[in-house]
């Protein structure tokens, strides 16, 4: 079971508009037991974490390190918590440490807490894309995607269904064809629907995306069936779209291919 607890991206919102979909940014929980489970990303959804079970382990998978997927991890109550184990997984970086990390998330003026003061047992895995992963029934397979600074795919192999999480990946370069056979044959492919096509080329409002790390329903629906991939789920939802807009753009992708999912705050794969 994956369960979604951020799906929006870039910044978090809230209000009525938003009510349907919701309004955190990036992170998904996988239970492997009662006492472990993974996280990809950290984003504002993880806040939800601390009140879901009592787990001792926390496998926590970045995607990347822009803001929207790693500032809910302050917030995140373990890390303060004696008796918990948390394990990072961090794309491998020459440039970054462990300790650059959490001096940057915790460090006054900042946030108030300082990172000498987190009580939790913290280790740090550098990985790179082509490395698994393999925590009891459930395997992640990593996978280097297309996203200014880089970004890693996620391919997350539970029993019987897999899933390829690509978020903020971007069409457009060599790595499309990498997505395609990478993700062939998986039951879904969560992917970064960022922009409609029309947004996307600056139709919406006069500046064109090409080059910020996003991309559309109509490429992931593209990727999806050359796949072979039974479900496409659309995720990484704009901030500057209401449920409105977000409901225009399910039907219209819908329509391009029928095996259309559009997430939200607390949607659930099983």
């Amino acid at each position: 079971m994956i369960r979604f607890l951020g799906t929006r991206g870039t910044i978090s919102v809230s209000g009525p508009d938003y009510s349907k979909y919701g309004g955190n940014t990036a992170c998904l929980m996988i239970p492997v037991d009662d006492r472990k489970c993974i996280v990809i990303d950290g984003g504002t959804g993880i806040y939800n974490l601390n009140s879901m079970g009592n787990f001792d382990e926390y496998h926590i998978f970045l995607t990347h390190l822009h803001w929207d997927h790693i500032c809910g991890l302050p917030l995140f109550r373990p890390f303060y918590t004696p008796d918990k184990h948390i394990f990072l997984y961090l794309e491998d970086k020459s440039t970054l440490t462990s300790k650059d990390f959490l001096k940057v998330l915790f460090n006054p003026p900042f946030f108030p807490i300082p990172r000498t003061m987190l009580k939790s047992n913290i280790r740090f895995n550098l990985i790179r894309g082509g490395q698994h992963f393999v925590f009891g029934d459930i395997t992640v397979f990593a996978a280097e995607g297309n996203h200014p600074d880089g970004a890693l795919m996620y391919k997350i192999k539970d029993g019987n269904t897999t899933t390829l999480f690509a978020t903020d990946f971007e069409h457009g370069t060599e790595r499309d064809d990498f997505l395609i056979e990478f993700g062939c044959g998986c039951d879904y492919l969560v992917f970064d629907t960022t922009y409609t096509p029309e947004d996307y080329e600056g139709k919406r409002d006069g500046t064109a995306k090409k080059g910020w790390g996003h991309s559309t329903y109509i490429k992931g629906a593209e990727f999806a069936e050359k796949s072979g991939i039974k479900n496409l789920v659309l995720y990484h939802h704009n901030p500057d779209y209401k449920d409105a807009e977000l409901d225009a753009m399910f039907e219209a992708a819908k329509r391009v291919f029928p095996a259309t999912i559009c997430s939200y705050d607390g949607f659930e794969i099983k």
